[in-house]
């Protein structure tokens, strides 16, 4: 009898504890990442009487918890990569949206400017034309700030994001950490390999949400031996021994901030190395994106200041001045890495907008020459002199390497700055040089049909520009004389000289160029001068006009608009693929869910099948307790 009252009981144990599992699983349906946990039976060590084994009952050898880990690990990694395009997606849409906007965007103020800039030159006299062309020039200088204010701002809050994804995951790594503890603590023995499969749940609710930051690799030796790894290798979490991420200002500009690796000796920047997960998504965004854009807008609001201000100083203004700077902008920036031990300074302008690019360029110094390599992996070199002048791509770079040291850099962003400080400097209508310094005349004595060109201007610095010089053709008409030394075709001439007269023959003097072409007669006479109260002159208002469709960057051959235009095209293809990779990510997220949920998640129609079948081994079990109560009761009465 006392055999079979223990073999009931350990039944009834057994089914109790397996009831109470079924109602665990029930109870927590509806719970995220939890998995079914199934209970598997064993029979207890027979007993060897006359002969034989003798069964003693059941036991309960362990609860499984219904796991795969290629699934497991499939939802972790489609997961990450969802979280990373999503991410990239979001913040990519946001400078698609500013840049493309019909209303809001440059190429619509740029086209008003340049249509009043046109209305100057249809009527150069005109104040309210002058008055509409500073107005709108404003405008166009105001949209450029707003949206680089506002992908400034974007900036400082992918900044703070990055910040923020980097507390979360140490927090993760933590918390992962602390089950890994409570895993060793709630085991039963030292030699149990049985473990809480709730804690297990949990720990993969934590990788999946660490998963979201960042790409993890993880290795599960079993037990708490559970390691973390992210980037190349970097080690987050090693059983209960856990490493930190940080933020920390980079080297080479202050203004980012870099991914910092904590190890046991050294910190080590491993943002390069990073990639998936909302992190990956963000730092993908800001290098990839944000930092390019923001150079290509700065790139097109240098190119129109510097093209705008050079063709403006090519003229002259209602007041008979030589033309001046119209719009203002901010230079290069040249930022010494903090590492620097020596005190080296470095002065950026930029020389030539056609050669410029969007790229930033690393500038160091080894000793015994400078070296600048920009994004693109383009370089040039400079021996250090005092100063050392380098000039590439666009940039005049002139370097006080007296107090160099070997190791010594700097970051130069020519075009970041651009856009955000673009002015207009102009406020005086009347200064504005719609008409070309010189004019040339001929004198109404002249008896031949023999004319002359208006004159274009090279060289705006010349001394002498203003100086009148005067033709006057010889007898025969075949040579010519001026009064002031001139250059025909290359050949220089003192002033009066004989210069030999051919049709269309070009002259150069002072600074000017003039075409005579014709039948001259002798003593005919031509005058190039100052242009002095050319209220009507539109000649230079032509040429800023002409500006708008002249190849200006990538060595002369796209335009303000084909530039702008490029810009928002790279935006747009940038966005539409990501949007393109989000939506098939998320498929892939979905279907990977729904294979680990068909193989772990708790199924309520199974789980009333296995109530009724373990309610109904439990009764059977408790007629066993009470038919052996009536054995013993019978025993007793035989005897007593």
């Amino acid at each position: 009898m006392p055999d079979i009252l223990n073999t009931a009981v350990s039944g009834l144990l057994s089914f109790q504890r397996a009831l109470g599992t079924t109602s665990h699983n029930i109870a927590n349906v509806n719970t995220p990442g939890y998995s079914r946990q199934t209970v598997e039976f064993g029979t207890n060590n027979p007993s060897y009487f006359g002969g034989n084994y003798f069964g003693n009952g059941v036991q309960i050898d362990s609860i499984i918890r219904s796991y795969d880990q290629f699934l497991t690990r499939e939802v972790r990694d489609t997961t990450s990569a969802y979280a990373r395009v999503a991410r990239f997606s979001e913040l990519s849409s946001r400078i698609d949206d500013v840049l493309a906007d019909p209303a809001g965007g440059i190429s619509p103020i740029l086209n008003d400017f340049f249509a009043s800039v046109q209305d100057v030159a249809d009527d150069p006299a005109s104040s309210t034309a002058r008055y509409a062309m500073i107005n709108t020039a404003q405008t166009l200088a105001g949209r450029f700030q707003s949206i680089d204010t506002r992908f400034e701002e974007l900036s400082r809050n992918t900044t703070n994001e990055i910040r923020g994804v980097v507390d979360e995951i140490n927090l993760l790594v933590g918390q992962i950490r602390d089950v890994n503890i409570s895993l060793n603590n709630v085991a039963p023995s030292s030699s149990s390999t049985q473990q809480s499969a709730d804690l297990l749940d949990r720990r993969d609710a934590l990788l999946n949400e660490l998963a979201e930051k960042v790409d993890i690799t993880v290795i599960d030796e079993g037990e708490s031996n559970l390691s973390i790894f992210i980037g190349n290798g970097q080690t987050v979490l090693t059983g209960i021994e856990s490493f930190t991420l940080s933020t920390q200002p980079d080297v080479s500009d202050p203004t980012r901030e870099v991914i910092a690796y904590n190890g046991l000796i050294t910190v080590y920047d491993i943002s390069a190395n990073l990639s998936g997960g909302e992190l990956g998504g963000l730092l993908d965004f800001r290098d990839g994106v944000l930092d390019p854009t923001r150079n290509a807008l700065g790139r097109t609001a240098i190119g129109i200041a510097e093209t705008f201000n050079a063709q403006m100083r090519d003229g002259m203004d209602l007041n008979g001045n030589l033309g001046q700077d119209f719009f203002s902008y901010s230079g290069p920036q040249s930022i010494a890495f903090s590492s620097n031990i020596g005190t080296p300074t470095v002065a950026t302008v930029i020389s030539d907008v056609t050669a410029l690019t969007t790229d930033d360029y690393q500038l160091s110094f080894d000793g015994v020459n400078w070296t600048l390599t920009s994004d693109s992996g383009s370089s040039a070199s400079v021996a250090n002199g005092a100063p050392a002048t380098l000039v590439f791509e666009g940039m005049t770079l002139t370097i006080n390497g007296a107090t160099a040291v070997a190791g010594d850099q700097f970051t130069i962003k020519p075009t970041l700055a651009g856009a955000n400080n673009l002015q207009v400097i102009t406020t005086d209508p009347s200064a504005i040089a719609a008409a070309l310094p010189v004019r040339s005349s001929a004198s109404l004595n002249n008896l031949g049909d023999a004319d002359i060109s208006p004159g274009i201007v090279t060289d705006v610095t010349d001394p002498n520009l203003l100086n009148s010089v005067t033709f006057t053709f010889d007898t025969p008409p075949t040579t010519l004389r001026a009064d002031a030394d001139v250059v025909v075709g290359g050949v220089p001439y003192l002033a009066g000289a004989a210069i030999p007269y051919s049709n269309n023959m070009v002259v150069e003097a002072n600074g000017w160029q003039v075409s005579l072409n014709g039948a001259p007669q002798a003593g005919d006479v031509f005058t190039v001068e100052a242009n002095i109260d050319g209220g009507g002159d539109n000649r230079n208002a032509l040429n800023l006009g002409n500006l708008q469709n002249s190849g200006i960057f990538d060595g002369g051959v796209a335009s303000f608009q084909e530039t702008y235009g490029s810009l928002v095209g790279f935006v747009g293809s940038q966005t539409l693929a990501a949007n393109l990779e989000r939506d098939a990510q998320q498929t892939l997220l979905f279907q990977a869910v729904d294979r680990q949920s068909s193989k772990a998640s708790v199924n309520l129609d199974e789980e009333a099948a296995d109530l009724v079948r373990y309610q109904q081994a439990y009764e059977a079990t408790a007629r066993l307790v009470s038919t052996a109560q009536l054995l013993f009761e019978t025993l007793l009465d035989s005897v007593r």
